[in-house]
């Protein structure tokens, strides 16, 4: 959609007429709509401009029989901020309600404050396909007259509300216009402070499949009124509402319309003009195209009648320039009169594909601005994704300026938080264009009110005077395909605007703990603001291969898991991947952390966290590295982190699984193997000739006291050597077994990698080959055991240099080549499909 105007917008000149309702004395407001129940959620929003905190106390004016437990409650709002009050939470109304809204500054609880109210009602469940949304009307706008442009039967339900605000009974007269000019009559008494709702088609038959536009009259003297009207389609899937008009003019503006759309969304745009006179009127319809062409055409108003401009209509029949076209709308007329604009939006007609098929997805509504003003107010406005349904919410304002010289528009955010942003948009001469908050990373993720204002402006590129007037609406869409939307032409502002302490931007701060083990499933935890709703967290590293997402158990292995995001978006705790054999472990190293937002914004944090591969070595004098005589020079631990650093892994060729001939460094410095063994130490008991603890006690202390030192240092893998000192010390083969399914277990419970060893045709501990083979036996039994419900892999030790009871330096490092081959293959860089691999059996 075009949001350029040409110099046709010159046309739609800012007329002093009849004075738009402004929120002079802004610290009372009144909402006549309203309702909560299992149809609808309402909301009702509070913007606060000022330098100062204040208290808002929302009281509920009930329809008779609506069920409302509470009726009034105080809520705090901080300085520059907004308040979200939400009827069904905070109120636990079931059914309809007006409601007064009122402002006093927190510091001294008497003086009044002024804020911007509005209401905003959701329909049709969780899923809230329909949205509809009103400016609150000030004590100083309370009328006792009103008029409604738009009403409709046949497909439509419509419903006008009137609140009484009076601690009195009000007789209210509803007076229909309908397009005939036949008028239609229903009286009721408003109870005081008290909702009244009027069902056109039930009071009146004829009215069931008419147009019509309505008047709302206080009968009773000095009670002054609210009302509001709302229309639902498409059984109360979707609707719009608008608030009534006090006064009638001879000049209405708007700053939108459209007829167009694209493949999968198109829009429909319709006039509705009320001619309460007892005399004829002519009306003209100056259409202001962004070509800059002007296509205008006047309509005769009866006397007392309601008229319908189908403006798509126009373009068939009319001029064709009208056709899928973008424009803004003057309406002008020989008399005062009510004008409103309806657009609905869905998917495109076979037929016409510039026109929506019916039922529409969705459609807003607004009366017209009978002049520009320099200053507006809204106090709704959504960015992001919300709620359980995660829904996305979308926020525009479209701003529109007539005059011959620019309007420098200055744009005030303010969010829940008390924080906000301040910015400048140049509209010039005879155009207009669009704010999407979506622009601004400080309002991902956020709700917030507005306030626009033209100020002065030096700049050559934007020479402006303040105080220049301009049109502005705000639409807000939710959904996909725009699923959900209202529209307000906002409050004109005559109170203070302060400027807000500044908003952190979209962006991640930290990671805690910045580095993990290559297994991930640990918890991380990421500070930084306009974190949204149903954000994602990945790592990127461009050394990890093109095929690292074809397997056949995680959808993703970039992406973190459990992810949650806290409700003011500025942390997100979540689970690193968790990677395994059949996932590939990509290369360790530092990753960049990643997190998208369900709008498509992301931020980065380069090197934000480190993978690393974590060996535990456990076991006894043969992990310690003794020789006779003492301690080898390097133990097989030590050799084995040498060979890991060096590690060049092949990559390979993920459709036919042939190398490729490249090869990447695997580990490099991001690996370190602990030595965990301790002399004379027996797997299964202490005493006599096992010294120390046990290694079943021993191994899930050192594995906890590892982990809570330093989580990054949490154990991918534990390779067990350990039960030849059992054997020596006269424990039975079988119970080396028992405390390994234990040692096992633990290892399970932790996630770390089970490798276990034998040691075979190998002279080691003074053991003959029997007792060798014996340990050997019961070891690989743990490995077979499937109710431990663990993959364990095996490492067969053989061709091991020994010399008395140990291995010589050259027996260790063949132990360490063993093993690293072993650990090589278990800790694969690319998935198992991509290896031309699938499953395998629980122990290898």
């Amino acid at each position: 959609m075009s949001w350029i105007r040409g110099a046709a917008l010159a046309a739609l000149a800012l007329v002093a007429t009849a004075s738009h309702v402004t929120a002079q004395g802004a610290s009372t407001w009144f909402l006549a709509e309203g309702a909560n129940n299992a149809t609808f959620a309402q909301e009702i929003l509070v913007g606060n401009p000022s330098a100062q905190p204040v208290t808002v106390t929302v009281t509920l004016l009930p329809q008779a029989d609506a069920i409302a437990p509470t009726l009034t409650r105080t809520f705090p709002l901080a300085a520059t901020a907004r308040l979200t009050v939400r009827l069904g939470a905070d109120f636990q109304l079931n059914g309809s309600a007006s409601a007064r809204v009122s402002a006093v500054l927190a510091s001294d609880g008497t003086t009044p404050a002024d804020v911007v109210v509005e209401r905003t009602m959701y329909f049709q469940g969780a899923a809230q396909p329909g949205s509809h949304n009103a400016s609150g009307v000030t004590q100083a706008g309370l009328s006792s007259t009103w008029t409604l442009a738009e009403g409709s039967g046949g497909v439509f339900e419509t419903f006008v509300l009137v609140a009484n605000p009076n601690p009195t009974p009000t007789m209210v007269r509803a007076t229909y216009l309908t397009g005939t000019g036949q008028s239609f009559v229903t009286t009721q008494e408003a109870p005081a402070n008290a909702r009244l709702t009027f069902y056109p088609r039930g009071e009146h038959a004829a009215l069931a499949t008419a147009d019509f536009s309505t008047q709302i009259e206080s009968l009773t003297g000095g009670n002054a009124v609210i009302a509001e009207r709302a229309m639902y389609f498409d059984a109360f899937r979707s609707g719009h509402d608008a608030l009534g008009v006090t006064s009638p003019s001879t000049t209405w503006l708007f700053a939108e319309g459209f007829t167009g759309g694209n493949a999968t969304t198109a829009f429909e745009t319709y006039l509705l003009l009320a001619n309460t006179n007892a005399t004829e009127t002519v009306a003209t319809v100056d259409y202001l195209l962004d070509s800059g062409a002007v296509v205008s055409r006047s309509y005769t108003l009866g006397p007392r009648q309601r008229f319908t401009v189908w403006v798509d209509q126009e373009g068939r029949d009319f001029d064709q320039r009208l056709r899928a076209a973008a424009f803004g709308v003057r309406v002008t007329a020989t008399q005062p009169i009510v004008a409103e604009r309806a657009m609905y939006w869905g998917t495109p007609s076979a037929a016409d594909a510039t026109s929506p098929t019916f039922p529409w997805t969705e459609g807003h509504a607004t009366a017209g601005v009978p002049s520009g003003q320099a200053r507006w107010a809204f106090a709704e406005g959504q960015q992001g994704t919300f709620g359980a349904a995660a829904t996305r919410y979308d926020t525009f304002f479209l701003l529109a300026n007539p005059n011959t010289v620019a309007v420098q528009v200055q744009a005030t955010f303010v969010r829940e938080d008390g924080t906000g942003i301040v910015r400048t948009i140049c509209v010039a001469p005879n155009s207009r264009t669009n704010i999407w908050a979506q622009s601004y990373a400080e309002l991902s993720g956020q709700r917030f009110a507005t306030f626009l204002e033209a100020v002065g402006s030096a700049d050559p590129a934007c020479a402006a005077t303040a105080g220049t007037p301009f049109v502005a609406e705000r639409a807000v869409y939710s959904g996909a395909a725009f699923l959900a939307g209202h529209v307000n032409n906002g409050t004109p502002w005559t109170g203070t605007i302060a400027t807000p302490p500044v908003a952190p931007a979209f962006a991640i701060a930290s990671v805690s703990p910045a580095s993990g083990r290559m297994g991930g499933g640990q918890t991380i935890t990421i500070t930084g603001a306009g974190f949204q709703q149903g954000a994602r967290v990945f790592f990127d590293n461009p050394a990890w291969t093109a095929d690292r997402n074809a397997n056949t158990r995680l959808a993703d292995v970039d992406q973190a898991t459990d992810v949650v995001v806290s409700p003011d978006g500025t942390t997100i705790t979540a689970k690193t991947p968790a990677r395994d054999f059949s996932n590939g472990y990509q290369t360790a190293g530092p990753a960049t952390v990643r997190v998208l937002n369900p709008d498509t914004t992301a931020t980065t944090l380069a090197n934000g966290y480190t993978f690393k591969l974590n060996v535990l070595a456990f076991g006894d004098d043969y992990v310690f590295g003794s020789v006779a005589g003492g301690r080898a020079a390097t133990p097989w631990p030590a050799r084995l982190q040498t060979s890991l650093q060096n590690y060049q892994k092949g990559l390979l060729n993920p459709a036919t699984g042939v190398s490729t001939g490249t090869t990447v460094l695997q580990f490099g410095q991001y690996v370190s193997v602990t030595n965990g063994g301790v002399v004379g130490e027996c797997a299964s008991a202490t005493g006599g000739l096992c010294t120390g603890t046990a290694g079943v006690a021993r191994f899930p202390s050192l594995a906890d006291a590892t982990a809570n030192a330093d989580s990054a240092n949490t154990f991918d893998t534990v390779v067990f050597v350990e039960g030849v000192n059992d054997i020596r010390a006269g424990v039975a083969p079988a119970s080396v077994g028992f405390v390994y399914r234990d040692m096992v277990a633990r290892a399970r419970d932790r996630k770390i990698v089970i490798i276990m060893t034998k040691f075979e045709n190998v002279s080691v501990g003074g053991l003959d080959s029997g007792q060798i083979k014996a340990l050997g036996d019961a070891l690989w039994a743990v490995t077979e055991d499937r109710s431990l419900n663990v993959e364990i892999y095996r490492q067969s030790l053989f061709d091991v240099q020994t010399s008395g009871n140990f291995p010589t330096q050259t027996g260790y490092d063949r132990m360490a080549q063993l093993i690293f081959e072993k650990l090589a293959r278990e800790f694969p860089l690319q998935p198992c499909d991509a290896r031309g691999e699938r499953s395998l059996p629980i122990s290898r």
